[in-house]
Parts: C-alpha cells; structure tokens; sequence
C-alpha cells in the first residue's frame, strides 16, 4: 500500500514547482534578443553597425543594455535604448571616429550586465557591403555556422543573397 504525501509535503511541492516554472518563464523571455547582423568592415568610412533581433513574441525595452565590441587592443560601446518589436530589428551604431580593424567579437548585454548573446571572434577586412549575419534571422545554436557572410540588409531581414566562395 502506497503512502499518501501530507497536505504540508504537497504544499511544499506545488510551491517548488511554480518557483521552477516561473525560473523557466523567465529565462525564455530573457534570449530573445539576439546578434543578427554585423558590419565591423564598412565601406567609404561609414561606422561599424550591429544589427539586433526581437525573436520573442512581447517587445523588449533595450534601456539600459549596450553592445559591446572587442579586437586585442581596443574595445567599444555602444549604448542601447527604446523598444524593440517582436520579431523586429534595430540597428546599434557605431562612431566614425572609432578605430575600425575588421576584427571583433561581439556582445549583447542587457540592463543588469548579464551576457544575452555574443558573436565570437569575426574577421572581415573586405570593406564592402557584406557582413556576417545569421541566417534565418536569430537562429543561435551558439556554433560558427549560425553565422554566414552575406549582402548588407540592415534593420531588415538576412540573407537575400549569399556571398559564395
């Protein structure tokens, strides 16, 4: 014959199990924000961009967040605010004073300094209109094929044309 849990034990359980939920919750709707474009190689002196993606489905308030951009010898910030659309883009943009090598890795943080997404180490001397973007839009499996170099669609969706080779 199988004991029956206490009133108390059942409580206790039924709390543990919101409080996971909620953690879950939570933590769904704090990745939807991604890196999903890069311009580190400009042309004609044009500044450094960063593309972001709303993949959730509530908008997401980017005070207080910031993108941040390291090479070896420097590093960048760039300040974010507004909202952003569910499944909507906004562009950070850089200065046209800042040192520009091509080189570069990539964070997003949000208003707390957590890390919410991060485009290793990129590498593009190239100075025309392609850039490294992920394609679909926000995929992120956290591995150098979420990424290809691509034709420039800033603020709008990626990968109308692929460079190849």
């Amino acid at each position: 014959m199988r004991p029956d849990m206490s009133t108390a034990a059942k409580g206790g359980f039924r709390v543990l199990l919101l409080f996971f939920c909620l953690i879950a919750l939570s933590i769904t709707g704090i990745c939807d924000v991604v890196i999903n474009e890069i311009e580190l190689s400009a042309p004609n002196n044009e500044s450094m961009w960063i593309e972001l993606y709303n993949t959730g489905a509530d908008p997401v308030d980017l005070t207080g967040w910031m993108v941040k951009v390291e090479d070896e010898a420097w590093m960048v910030t760039i300040p974010l605010s507004g909202i952003i659309d569910p499944l909507g883009f906004k562009v950070a943009e850089g200065k046209k004073r800042w040192a520009r090598t091509g080189n570069g890795t990539v964070s997003l943080f949000n208003a707390q300094g957590e890390t919410m997404d991060r485009a290793s180490h990129l590498i593009d001397h190239s100075r025309n209109h392609f850039t490294y973007g992920r394609i679909p839009d926000g995929k992120r499996t956290g591995t150098s094929a979420d990424w290809a170099l691509l034709r420039a669609s800033r603020g709008m969706p990626n990968g109308r044309e692929l460079q190849v080779g």
